[in-house]
């Protein structure tokens, strides 16, 4: 049976008034899946991806059949809010990706997972590492879309 490695790294996004910070975790299919009889073949929507705008505070989700596409569809949309500095936050297959945001809208967190609750429990947890107050979900999107 084939897994997935996932690789994390911290990063720090500041804001107009504040500074969020989440992980980014980045999954690739190892090579044993593409070798073995018998390997699962994506379906549509097996993958997700999420995008964010440092400067607008704006989070673009996309869900679909394909890694790149999904990359594509978040930065296209990011994009079309007018941000010029949209960059991949996550992006791939097999999890989940959540966003919240405090009550005064000047913290977010994005958190991913191998779980919808995973996910949002990190997405929490990310809103609130600066001490804001009133953290919410506004969004969940998995790949494949029926992940619990």
């Amino acid at each position: 049976m084939g897994g997935a490695l996932i690789t994390q790294t911290r990063l720090e996004i500041g804001m107009k008034k504040g500074k969020i910070s989440f992980f980014r975790k980045v999954s690739f299919i190892s090579a044993l899946l593409l070798v073995m009889p018998g390997a699962a073949i994506a379906a549509d929507s097996d993958f997700v991806a999420a995008v964010y705008s440092k400067s607008t505070g704006n989070v673009a989700f996309a869900e679909g059949d394909s890694d790149m596409s999904v990359r594509e569809k978040a930065m296209s949309e990011c994009k079309s809010s007018g941000a010029s500095d949209c960059e991949l936050a996550f992006a791939g297959t097999n999890m989940c990706i959540s966003l919240a945001r405090s009550a005064d809208e000047k913290s977010l967190g994005i958190g991913a997972g191998s779980s919808k609750s995973k996910a949002q429990d990190e997405a929490i947890k990310q809103c609130g590492d600066d001490g804001a107050v009133g953290c919410n979900l506004h969004d969940t999107y998995c790949g494949p879309t029926d992940l619990d």
